[in-house]
């Protein structure tokens, strides 16, 4: 156990750690947030929430990760019905890629929207 804990801390120690944290959005000095430009959380051209991708946009999320558009002819909506397995059974060797990608995608969409619906109610 000693062994693996050195040896953690010794490739810990090997990792180049950045010398001065970086922040895109700084409060300014009076303590309040200006107005966001939500486009510096898109990752490309596809809409922030999956949930409101068309048929054209699911086959280029889907063709940039690999797989067949023509296995997913749907919107982003029923993506969020589908399943891992359904992922796997429609890509066999990377359909859990493409689900965990979604489900990524998606989870920041609606972490975004409950922030929005909070900050908006006060």
């Amino acid at each position: 156990m000693s062994f693996t804990v050195r040896r953690s801390f010794i490739v810990l120690c090997l990792i180049k750690m950045p010398t001065q944290a970086r922040c895109d959005r700084v409060p300014s000095t009076d303590g309040f947030w200006g107005p966001v430009d939500l486009r510096v959380l898109q990752e490309d051209d596809l809409p922030l929430d999956p949930r409101s991708w068309c048929r054209a946009d699911v086959a280029a999320w889907v063709t940039r990760r690999g797989g067949l558009p023509a296995r997913f002819p749907m919107n982003g909506k029923a993506l969020c019905l589908m399943s891992r397995d359904m992922f796997a059974a429609r890509v066999p060797t990377g359909g859990d890629v493409l689900y965990q990608d979604f489900r990524r995608r998606l989870g920041k969409a609606l972490a975004l929207q409950e922030l929005i619906e909070k900050l908006s109610s006060k």
